[in-house]
């Protein structure tokens, strides 16, 4: 019972925090941590023990599926160059500096132990990104180029770990060759993989009439793609994100409610997933950190170096990326200035992937891990806490002094246009045929939406408007006296003919509506097009399609 109050509890805890972060204005996941931080050191707190084997398999899948779910393969094929660099190389390169630093700092520390705990705090998080980034108001060509490294580098990061847990286990080296071998094809594996339960998934659901249904499956999917893969030894993470991007994929364009449903369903589960994680991690970080055989000073000085590398290795990193970026005519999303060099190197935020690496690290082989724990914590404080904190202003300050504005939108306002042109030729088809001008104008008016990027119409007084187009029409009641039933007879053809156009024209404009969604999900999937900006589109289309009068 104990267990079950614990976690009700931090799920309440955090759906509060977030309240108060939009109050306040303060990023949820920073909030969050400090909440943890602060809750960590109640006396009496009771403590949930999680198996160690069991951290990642239960809060990664379902945080990698709501991410996944929000890009696209045109994006992956515009970044693939952005992935491999910061996914892989960067990844690579953090490793290798912070096994140095570590075993430079760290006295009696090995290879392997240095090398596990530098896999754990190499990846940044993309939920962190996601939740911090774009409130700051960081543009949303470098949000991709973070949204793309934070799905692929937990792959990398995870295949070296996994090399160094094997080696600490058996008691031999670090087999290079073996490892190589390994993360080609756990790579290759998971893609296969990936893309076969994707398209499998879409038939099921295509099946599956009930949206209510179709969240569930879509909830299990990922724990069961993540499980498959880990058994077969390819990696879960790729497996997971390459599933949920061919399932969305091939989603039906014109489904509004099964649209609108998940898309709410996956944003709930990713904040109480991320909350009830933090929350449990944070007792087991508790109980390293009140152990009095634990040493506490040294742990947290290594811990501030270690950060302090990390934010290094990242900025010269991309320092390098923007030399090459403009030695290649601009083959990298980002960076391609200065100032994205300065919002993507301060935006390397770790977050639950360390605190899970860390703690899943076995105390037998790796003795000094109560201290690898302190220090993973340091490092989420200052990667996470600090640079959650200051961005906004680092992000207003550059907005103000230099250009922050996208090089890149105009492919992203070419598809807003296709797609409002391609709704506006079903409304100019029906035209003399039951449609009147001035309701092609109503129309026109109201699909408008469609071509905003930076705001989306206030659609408050739509509903009423519809209603009035359905039929509803302010007319006075009919006079059966003087002219007697004649009059009242043609004021009713009127009324009934009124209607007709008024219907006519709501199973228009409908009509129309798909005609944009269809334009819009295709452009979804094109090399330069972001495909947040095409899902907010189509998500408002969604409401103003649900709000017609009958719509189900």
């Amino acid at each position: 019972m104990t267990t079950l109050f614990v976690i009700m509890c931090l799920m309440l805890a955090t759906v509060l925090t977030v309240g108060v972060g939009d109050r306040i204005g303060l990023p949820w996941p920073v909030l969050l941590l400090l909440v943890t931080t602060a809750v960590m050191f109640i006396p009496g707190t009771p403590t949930i023990w999680i198996e160690p084997e069991l951290i990642l398999p239960l809060f990664l899948p379902p945080l990698l599926w709501a991410l996944a779910r929000r890009t696209s393969w045109g994006m992956f094929r515009d970044q693939w160059r952005t992935i491999l660099s910061l996914s892989v190389g960067l990844v690579f390169i953090t490793v290798a500096a912070v096994t140095g630093v570590t075993m430079l700092i760290i006295p009696g520390v090995g290879l392997v132990s240095a090398m596990a705990l530098a896999a754990a705090v190499a990846p940044p998080d993309p939920v962190a990104v996601e939740a911090v980034a774009e409130p700051a108001g960081i543009p949303r060509r470098i949000i991709g180029s973070l949204q793309s490294e934070g799905l692929f580098n937990d792959a990398a990061s995870l295949v070296i770990f996994s090399a160094a847990i094997t080696a600490a286990e058996f008691h031999h080296d670090i087999h290079w060759f073996e490892a190589g071998g390994t993360f080609i094809y756990s790579a290759v594996g998971a893609v296969a993989l990936g893309w076969l339960v994707g398209r499998g998934s879409a038939l099921v659901l295509g099946w599956v009439d009930s949206s209510v249904a179709g969240n569930a499956f879509t909830w299990v999917l990922p724990f069961m793609v993540y499980l498959a893969a880990e058994e077969i030894g390819v990696s879960g993470v790729i497996a997971v994100v390459v599933a949920a991007v061919e399932l969305t994929s091939r989603a039906d364009a014109t489904a509004a409610d099964a649209r609108l449903t998940g898309s709410a369903f996956w944003e709930v589960t990713e904040l109480l997933v991320t909350g009830l994680a933090f929350g449990l991690m944070g007792m087991n970080v508790r109980d390293a950190i009140m152990d009095d055989e634990t040493d506490h000073l040294n742990p947290v000085w290594w811990g501030l170096v270690i950060s302090a590398v990390l934010i290094l290795v990242r900025f010269l990193w991309m320092c390098w990326l923007l030399r090459v970026n403009r030695r290649k005519g601009g083959r990298y999303r980002a960076p391609i200035r200065f100032t994205d060099v300065i919002l993507l190197s301060w935006s390397g935020m770790r977050g639950l992937v360390t605190l899970a690496l860390v703690l899943s690290l076995n105390p037998v082989d790796f003795p000094m891990r109560d201290e690898f724990i302190i220090v993973a914590f340091v490092v989420l404080l200052c990667t996470m806490v600090i640079p959650g904190l200051t961005l906004p202003a680092l992000t207003n300050y550059l907005r103000e002094h230099y250009d922050l504005q996208d090089l890149d939108d105009k492919l992203t306002e070419e598809a807003l246009d296709e797609a409002y042109r391609a709704a506006m030729l079903v409304v100019r088809q029906q035209m003399g045929e039951g449609l009147s001008p001035e309701q092609a104008a109503r129309i026109e008016e109201r699909l408008g939406v469609v071509r905003s990027v930076s705001s989306l119409d206030d659609s408050s007084d739509d509903t009423s408007e519809e209603v009035d187009e359905a039929g509803g029409e302010r007319t006075a009641p009919a006079r059966t006296s003087g002219s007697g039933g004649t009059e009242a007879e043609a004021l009713r053809r009127r009324r009934e003919h009124r209607q007709q156009l008024a219907q006519r024209a709501v199973e228009v404009r409908r009509v129309s509506m798909y005609a944009a969604q269809r334009s819009l999900a295709a452009a979804k999937f094109r090399k330069g097009v972001d495909p947040e900006v095409i899902a907010e589109k189509m998500r408002e289309l969604d409401r103003r399609l649900l709000a017609f009068p009958g719509e189900k």
